[in-house]
């Protein structure tokens, strides 16, 4: 389980707009946190299997660059995460996961909206019913 200083569960209202129009409110249930982790593992994998082809590209064409791959890669660990549940229009229990690598603001509260931030920021739909992932934005971007 995640740490609790490291996680908040908020409400429909902060869920953005974009999910909010064809979707509707529900709670959470029971274990749904630790079975969204297990997707968000498979997710982040899958994200950082292709950022490392993109890294040994880059290091090749640019020996001197002071990149690390952890400038570059999602580190689950160093992450706050924001859930906010959901039904879809087709009724399937979802979970949109905000995360980001440091607190901000009122974040326990309020959904945290980032510009820049690189792999600092990003978000993932999950449907929990299928068990597939949508619309994973790293730094706002598909």
């Amino acid at each position: 389980m995640i740490s609790d200083s490291k996680y908040a569960l908020l409400p429909f209202s902060e869920l953005p707009e974009q999910y909010r129009e064809m979707s509707e409110s529900r709670a959470a249930e029971k274990g749904e946190i630790e079975a969204a982790e297990k997707l968000l593992e498979k997710a982040v994998a899958v994200y950082n299997e292709k950022r490392t082809d993109e890294f040994v590209t880059f290091m090749a064409e640019n020996p001197a660059s002071d990149w690390a791959q952890t400038d570059l890669f999602i580190e689950l660990e160093r992450y706050y995460r924001q859930y906010i549940p959901f039904l879809n229009e087709k009724g399937d229990r979802c979970l949109w996961i905000n995360l980001f690598c440091r607190p901000v603001g009122d974040w326990k509260t309020h959904r945290v909206y980032v510009e820049g931030g690189g792999v600092c920021f990003f978000s993932v739909g999950l449907n929990l019913d299928t068990g597939k992932r949508f619309d994973f934005i790293v730094n706002d971007k598909k």
